[in-house]
């Protein structure tokens, strides 16, 4: 069955694309190298920056004992383990999956990264009766392995609308074996969490629903040792796959699908292409990553989330005191700010740029085409002074750019993208 998803052709969405990216590269807003630096701040085009931009919000990649892994690893291993999984691999596989399994309280695959273990999972978990139904917002890479699925229907579904999820398992009764729904955990843009609770009644409700959640950004920094927020809500249920990644808070490097049954991680690990026929990860990286597994199986991770804990309390609640409005009001790292128009966008970052911070700009294709935005993070790297120093300036920009009329706030890439407003903005 042909697939219904697609809002307007791949060509034309590669060419607006190009547009808006080669637009923001000219404004000097992507496409740069970094310098040195401690984590809290980088260097960039010889310009030191204080880090609002990262996804280490543990700041785990600095810690003594990932180093000390990472090091042990490589005097043992060297830089390579240079053949494919399927006939021989690195100890450290083993060892990490065991310590994740611990962590996750799941049966733990390792694929080289989050992305390549979607590639890896989805064609092998999803059978020729199901559908597919994908949060319009999952991340781009579970989109990107659903290419891989031609031979069952996908749909997109507006973002965390349940209610109309529910329509389609009402709708799709008992013509599909499953109905597996694709979301995130953690929404790496808008910051805000998957709708566990209303999820896992529909879970309880109907049979025929499985969940694939990619929940890289909720990883480690929150649940029991770290094991994300899918896994905290909707660990209880064995339909329910969890993909997370070590490349993030987690301060290593790869990515893990988390499962219910030792059979189907077997499954996986026999048939997914990635796990067959791409590169292994360094030994020093699986150095780094059994490390901090077994750092997240110890007391010293609740401080570590805690101390992560207070620095986004502290933000939020200044951002609130001065009327800085969020795109979501879930306590995460993620901070999005909203636009109305991709030009005040780009002016509020570059603002910031000269003033030492580095944030960044999300527009289209990462958000939708009428919510060109700000988005940055905050990590255990971050002073209190200098989140002081980030509130101050977003106060200080904001309040220079809401005297903007509307009509100034044009922009050309949006005229060039008008032909696809109607349907990127659903």
């Amino acid at each position: 069955m042909a697939k219904s998803r697609s809002f307007f052709s791949r060509g034309r969405k590669v060419q607006a694309t190009e547009r808006m990216v080669t637009e923001v590269e000219s404004r000097g807003l992507i496409m740069h190298r970094a310098g040195s630096g401690d984590g809290g701040e980088w260097v960039i085009d010889g310009r030191p920056m204080l880090n609002f931009g990262s996804c280490s919000y543990l700041g785990l990649e600095r810690h003594p004992a990932l180093l000390a892994g990472a090091q042990a690893a490589l005097h043992e291993f060297g830089s390579n383990f240079s053949i494919s999984r399927t006939y021989l691999e690195c100890p450290l596989y083993e060892a990490l999956e065991s310590a994740l399994g611990r962590v996750m309280d799941r049966h733990v695959v390792v694929a080289p990264s989050t992305t390549m273990g979607h590639l890896a999972a989805l064609p092998v978990i999803i059978g020729d009766r199901d559908l597919v139904v994908v949060d319009q917002f999952a991340h781009a890479s579970v989109h990107m392995a659903t290419e891989l699925i031609d031979d069952v229907p996908i749909e997109l579904l507006r973002h965390n609308r349940t209610d109309l999820l529910e329509q389609k398992l009402i709708e799709a009764g008992d013509k599909y074996e499953r109905v597996w729904y694709l979301c995130d955990g953690l929404y790496s843009m808008l910051g805000d969490f998957a709708p566990f609770e209303a999820l896992s009644a529909l879970l309880a409700r109907y049979p025929r629903l499985h969940l694939y959640v990619d929940d890289a950004h909720a990883m480690s920094w929150t649940g029991r040792h770290g094991r994300g927020a899918a896994l905290t809500h909707l660990g209880h249920s064995d339909r329910v796959v969890v993909a997370v990644s070590l490349s993030k808070a987690f301060g290593a490097t790869g990515g893990a699908i988390a499962l219910p049954s030792a059979e189907l991680r077997a499954k996986i690990r026999r048939c997914g292409g990635p796990l067959m026929f791409s590169g292994p990860i360094p030994p020093a990286a699986l150095g780094a990553a059994v490390a901090s597994a077994e750092l997240h199986l110890s007391p010293e991770l609740e401080t570590i989330q805690a101390e992560l804990s207070e620095r986004v309390s502290f933000v939020r609640n200044e951002l609130d005191r001065r009327q800085i409005s969020l795109a979501t009001d879930e306590a995460t790292p993620i901070f999005m700010i909203h636009y109305d128009s991709i030009p005040v966008a780009c002016s509020v970052v570059s603002t910031l740029r000269e003033r030492g911070i580095f944030c960044c700009l999300s527009a289209f294709p990462a958000v939708p085409i009428n919510k060109p935005s700000i988005r940055f993070t905050v990590s255990r790297h971050n002073s209190m002074a200098d989140l002081q120093t980030l509130v101050d300036n977003l106060a200080e920009t904001s309040a220079a750019v809401s005297g903007t009329s509307a009509q100034s706030r044009r922009h050309r890439s949006t005229q060039v993208l008008a032909e696809l407003e109607t349907s990127a903005a659903e």
